[in-house]
């Protein structure tokens, strides 16, 4: 005899809802603990950001190792270039190469090769990866070593602590140049200002007097670029060619690192400040979807993130004093 089992509607709901809530998951560096170390036992030194790779991998800079590295969801590290030995400057075969205090990275599927924000070498540099050979580093744009501000041709560009990269859609570098308070660009050969006067401040308005107080961040939203405006725990607008605007948020943030969005428009944001990620939705409400709210070596919790990036169904998430990457499904 068959027993028909009836549930309310609250509890079909809130079962439903157990179902669909999946927990934040660490994949690469389980111990937490600092060091360098490739493999399924990997060892990390204060993942900064991110660049989706293959399919269920990325790129992320590993700052204190001075390393860009691959990162898998079955939790495989692999070293591309630099390491804790390698610190300083030098182009050249990826073995030899040193980087030091890379953040920004950004990966181009057709080209085959990472852009990279080398911060404390004030210049733009280019991983050239290769199926037939090692990969070879070569220098894009900056001065090496020199912090300064010039627009013009890549070979005597000047910036200053580039933090952040995304690609444009028509082949297009943007740089988050922090350090000049500006949002650059990259192309054809030249260096030119999108956004910003150097002043440290938040001036919406067009682009001739916009400004930006520490723009840690930036993702492409189609011909637009979000910024993570961490100075002023604003998320900010280029409208390209326009004007910059501020999103409009029912919430506030703190010190908002990171930034992403997915193709349904819900922003992700790092919030260094409260250890936790958020997620805003078009309408601007805010959501806490990782983190406690106290920075913890917990699974739960997290200690100042300072990236996201969603990339296949999940929001990868750099836990930066964790020396951690985690994942949040998103489905």
């Amino acid at each position: 005899m068959k027993r028909l089992i009836v549930l309310s509607t609250a509890l079909l709901i809130a079962l439903i809802a157990c179902i669909k809530e999946q927990p934040m998951m660490v994949v690469a560096a389980g111990t937490g603990q600092a060091g360098f170390k490739d493999g399924f036992e990997a060892e990390l030194n204060k993942p900064i950001r991110f660049t989706p790779y293959a399919e269920n991998s990325i790129i992320f800079a590993d700052i204190n190792n001075h390393a860009i590295r691959i990162a898998s969801i079955e939790g495989e590290v692999t070293t591309i270039a630099g390491g804790p030995d390698k610190e300083g400057y030098e182009d050249g075969p990826a073995s030899l190469a040193k980087f030091k205090s890379p953040h920004g990275v950004a990966y181009d599927h057709k080209l085959n090769q990472v852009y990279v924000a080398g911060a404390s070498n004030h210049v733009i540099r280019i991983i050239h990866l290769s199926d037939k050979g090692e990969p070879q580093v070569t220098t894009l744009a900056g001065t090496p070593g020199i912090a300064g501000f010039r627009d013009g041709p890549v070979d005597s560009a000047m910036f200053n602590s580039p933090h952040a990269l995304a690609l444009g859609n028509n082949g297009e570098v943007i740089v988050a140049d922090i350090g000049n308070a500006r949002v650059r660009m990259i192309k054809d050969g030249v260096v030119s200002t999108l956004a910003g006067t150097g002043e440290m401040s938040t001036q919406d308005g067009v682009l001739e007097v916009a400004t930006f107080n520490y723009a840690m961040d930036l993702v492409m939203d189609g011909p637009d670029i979000l910024l993570a405006d961490a100075g002023s725990h604003l998320i900010r607008k280029i409208v390209v060619g326009k004007e910059v605007t501020t999103v409009a948020l029912q919430d506030t943030l703190s010190t908002p690192h990171g930034i992403a969005i997915d193709s349904d428009k819900n922003v992700y944001i790092a919030d260094m400040g409260t250890h936790r990620i958020l997620k805003i939705d078009p309408k601007g409400a805010l959501q806490a979807i990782a983190g406690t709210g106290k920075m913890d070596t917990t699974l739960a919790a997290l200690n100042k993130p300072a990236a996201v990036l969603v990339h296949g169904d999940n929001l990868w998430i750099a836990d930066l004093n964790n020396h951690q990457i985690k994942v949040l499904p998103l489905k």
